[in-house]
């Protein structure tokens, strides 16, 4: 049938709304690791002179971040709803790598709205945090408080965000705290059975087939997060990155619980490609499609845990 005029305006708001209703797609990017090497030994009196070793020995080998303009371009043709960015921006935390990352983040903003948490390579060195860097540059994408928070993405899907990282001196654990848990029991509560996607840096779970974290690299108070997410018994998707690489994993514990881990955006080793990873939001149900630069951006199949 023919439409008048008058009933025209309500057909275009339905259009307009049917997709964000149907499906919303976010990007999941982590460990982007902006790299600078640093000269001054005065700047190297810290954990940053391990770092800057890595760098010189591998890591500037390892890391592509000349990929980052086809990568714009490709997310320009996705129609892309949120990014969700799971830290480690940097390698060492200096100015001139923040200032990278944040370039990237704004050419990502113009895309689509960027929600952030911080890793712990954004905190390398206790003097970095004291200064406040990853804030000084990256406020605008960051919680308000370093505290456990809730935004509404576009779709109307809830988005928690769990600070999990700390400075250390030699070793990258990272740390669930206190006022970090009481937080997040309160957002929990607030948002009853509805699901939601979680964004941290670190896994909550030490192990599964595709990585293991030894003491020295897994979530201080991990068992601690983990009994609160699967105790609240509503249906999360939980978005990690630290280890490098893509897992899908259901909690053997918790079967309310799915954790995804995905790769360093920008890496190149043979064993552990650079790559991100799709969600699409349907209602209650989350889709999960991993990415991968093999000879250019490759989209895998849909994952299930």
């Amino acid at each position: 049938k023919s439409l008048s005029f008058f009933n025209m305006p309500c057909v275009i708001i339905l259009l307009l709304g049917q997709r964000s209703f149907f499906m919303a797609r976010y990007i999941h990017l982590t460990d982007l690791h902006y790299w600078s090497l640093v000269c001054n030994p005065l700047r190297m009196l810290n954990k940053r002179a391990l770092g800057t070793l890595n760098l010189l020995i591998r890591r500037r080998h390892q890391i592509k971040t000349e990929r980052a303009a086809g990568l714009i371009t490709l997310f320009q043709e996705m129609d892309i709803d949120a990014f969700l960015i799971g830290g480690d921006l940097t390698t060492t935390a200096t100015e001139e790598e923040f200032r990278q990352a944040a370039d990237f983040l704004g050419r990502l903003t113009m895309l689509a709205p960027v929600y952030l948490v911080a890793g712990n390579h954004d905190v390398y060195t206790f003097e970095s945090k004291r200064k406040e860097r990853l804030e000084k540059y990256c406020q605008y994408w960051l919680p308000d408080e370093d505290t456990a928070a809730i935004d509404r993405l576009p779709g109307d899907v809830p988005l928690l965000r769990i600070p999990t990282v700390r400075p250390n001196l030699l070793s990258s654990r990272g740390s669930f705290q206190q006022d970090a848990a009481t937080s997040l029991q309160t957002c929990l509560s607030e948002q009853q059975s509805q699901p939601m996607i979680v964004l941290a840096h670190y896994p909550f779970l030490p192990q599964t087939a595709a990585y293991h974290l030894g003491l020295n690299r897994g979530l201080g108070n991990g068992t601690t997060l983990r009994r609160i997410l699967g105790g609240s018994e509503q249906p999360l998707l939980y978005l990690a990155g630290h280890v490098h690489v893509f897992s899908h994993t259901r909690d053997p514990e918790h079967p309310n619980l799915e954790q995804v881990t995905t790769r360093a955006l920008f890496y190149a080793k043979k064993d552990r490609p650079g790559g991100f990873t799709e969600i699409q939001a349907a209602g209650a149900q989350f889709s999960v499609y991993p990415w991968v630069y093999r000879d250019g951006w490759q989209r895998e199949a849909l994952s299930s845990p």
